[in-house]
């Protein structure tokens, strides 16, 4: 009589697990672990989680559309999309900079753990905040909807793949600013000032095509004006970009600042789990 079969889970309870599944599990616990430190364990804390964001946003459209006197559309496009449009994907690159930045400092007693590696927690934060962003994108667009202003993207596709390539930019630009500012964390206030002439810069509130041509020369350096101009043109077809535009200034300035991001991590990797 043969003896019975285990089912298939516990017969392979006690193999040893390969490094990609005991990653998977560590970025998966991290993740719970940043999800609840963000929430605070409290249905309040989930709601001030989404509402901090999204009162930011709404605040700012309120006053440049109402108290700067901004109703009339620009470049063909209502205010007020024009706003969100630009502002909800530089706000995915700035969380992300300024949380990633953070991520290694607030999570160093983890490092003890053989298991967990720095790169780990910053994976986590970045997905954080890629579901938290996603969220506010949807409750702001549905309110803006409510209110009667046109929101359904006419091109979801490239808005998505605009959405990406800035996530991945954003996790670039943090990874790279957490090792650099790991011996210097003084450098982290600097980081966080550039924020703002950053989003002067990169057309969120006004557009940048008045500015002369050798002005502008200067500005289509930053690639997240490229990733705001064509989120914009994802949303109302009839806005016209500037016709310096494209996708591939953006992509590769992402693959190289990520491939510098990671060259940096792989050689102080052993001083961000020890210092």
């Amino acid at each position: 009589m043969s003896a019975p079969r285990l089912p298939q889970r516990m017969a392979t309870a006690g193999r040893p697990r390969n490094a990609w599944e005991v990653q998977r599990a560590v970025v998966f616990a991290l993740l719970q672990r940043e999800m609840k430190a963000r929430v605070g364990g409290q249905w309040i804390g989930a709601v001030w989680t989404l509402f901090e964001p999204l009162s930011h946003v709404l605040v700012l459209v309120a006053m440049f559309t109402l108290f700067v006197n901004r109703q009339a559309p620009v470049a063909g496009v209502e205010y007020a999309v024009f706003l969100v449009t630009g502002m909800l994907p530089y706000f995915l690159f700035q969380n992300l900079a300024n949380r990633l930045m953070d991520g290694i400092e607030a999570n160093r007693g983890l490092f003890a753990y053989r298991q967990v590696k720095p790169l780990d927690t910053l994976v986590a934060r970045a997905v954080v905040e890629a579901l938290m962003n996603m969220v506010v994108y949807a409750f702001t667009l549905g309110l803006l909807g409510w209110l009667g202003f046109h929101v359904l993207p006419t091109g979801p596709l490239e808005l998505i793949s605009v959405q990406c390539v800035m996530f991945c930019l954003g996790v670039a630009y943090g990874l790279l600013c957490a090792v650099l500012t790991n011996r210097r964390p003084r450098v982290k206030t600097f980081v966080k000032l550039l924020m703002m002439p950053l989003y002067l810069l990169s057309g969120v509130v006004f557009p940048v095509d008045f500015a002369p041509p050798d002005v502008l020369h200067w500005l289509l350096l930053n690639p997240l004006l490229h990733l705001v101009e064509l989120s914009r043109h994802a949303f109302i077809t009839a806005y016209v970009p500037l016709a310096q535009v494209n996708w591939h200034y953006p992509t590769m300035f992402t693959l190289a600042m990520a491939a510098a991001a990671l060259l940096l991590y792989r050689v102080e990797r052993n001083r961000l789990m020890t210092s």
